[in-house]
Order: C-alpha cells, then structure tokens, then sequence
C-alpha cells in the first residue's frame, strides 16, 4: 500500500492522533504522581484544608531563665486546630507573648510571626524584621532566642525534625551574628 492510495492517508492521521493521546495521557499522569499529597505541605498564601477547632490543648513553651543563661519550662492551654500548620503558628504566638509567670521572653520585643508552614519534617517560621533589628545580645542570648524556637517546635511537634528561620520570608544568614540560619535548624542539634 503506497501513501498515494486515499485511505492510507486517513490511517496515517488517525495513527498521529492516538499517538497524540497516548502521549497526553503518558505525561498527565506522570506529573500528577509527583505531586505531593495536600495535607503534607501547607504554605503561605495557599488556602489550607477546612479548619476544624477540636478544644484545647497544653503545649510546651521554652522561655529564658530569670538571669537570661538557660531555659526553662512552661505549659499553657490553646485553642487545638486539626490543621498542622495553623496549630503550629498558635503555638509560636504563644511563646512571642512571653512567659505567664517565671521566666523572660526570649525574643526582641515587637517581633510578629508573619506566617507559619510545614513541609516534609521542616516547619518554616516567617518572623517580621524586628527579630533581627530588636536582638541587642551577644552569644548566648542569640543561642536562647534560638534554642527556645527550635525547642518549643520539636515538644509539640515529635514529627518535625528542622526549623526554618525566615524574616520576612527570607531566610536571614543569622539573628545576632553569631549562629548561622540560612540552613535550616535541626532539632536534634538544640536540644
């Protein structure tokens, strides 16, 4: 059969389209397999799943000691969320308001969390500039201000395995000049 005839010409055509098809079908569903499933990733800007209140909950808060060297252990009452990432910004509020009773905030006063998300085992924290502009210590102060982050974050969320300091949704190269943050932190490296 040679391509003059009439009807290898519409074969040819209708061959072309399958293969199309077959191709279109080949690439949809290999792109949707790489997608990771919604409720591992929450990110700013994306609407998250719907929001379920389920109570109260206690959560662990790290503040500075009386005389700013160490942390110390505090444990408050807030409203739970189903919602991991709304939890964990409800939890890193709290610690922003400062100690209840004993202990000092460890974080310059005038900081706001401007948004809180969890992907894979890392919770991303994006605070506002005065975390830097406000830190006014030296060494140790900037690894309490650190390590009461990184602590609060890993007792109330066993999965979460690093912490992400961003300010102002840029991953800044330290607070105070002596830690370096523009990697992640793990945990395991704070407790």
């Amino acid at each position: 059969m040679s391509p003059s005839e009439p009807g290898a010409s519409r074969r040819l055509k209708l061959l072309i389209f399958l293969l199309v098809c077959l191709v279109t079908v080949v690439v949809v569903v290999s792109v949707s397999r790489r997608r990771p499933p919604a409720e591992e990733t929450f990110a700013p800007g994306r609407p998250s799943p719907v929001e379920v209140e389920v109570g109260t909950r206690a959560v662990l808060l790290y503040f500075g000691s009386a005389d700013g060297t160490s942390l110390v252990e505090a444990t408050q009452e807030i409203m739970a969320s189903s919602e991991p990432a709304t939890l964990l910004a409800s939890i890193v509020r709290e610690l922003l308001a400062g100690p209840p009773e004993s202990g000092t905030s460890t974080v310059p006063e005038g900081t706001q969390l401007i948004s809180a998300y969890v992907e894979g085992g890392t919770a991303y924290l994006d605070f506002s500039e005065e975390l830097r502009t406000g830190f006014a210590g030296g060494s140790t102060q900037e690894y309490i201000l650190l390590a009461s982050i990184v602590r609060t974050v890993s007792a109330n969320f066993p999965d979460i395995n690093q912490v992400q300091i961003l300010v102002e949704g840029i991953a800044a190269e330290s607070i105070g000049g002596h830690y370096d943050t523009s990697e992640p932190l793990s945990v395991f490296d704070w407790q």
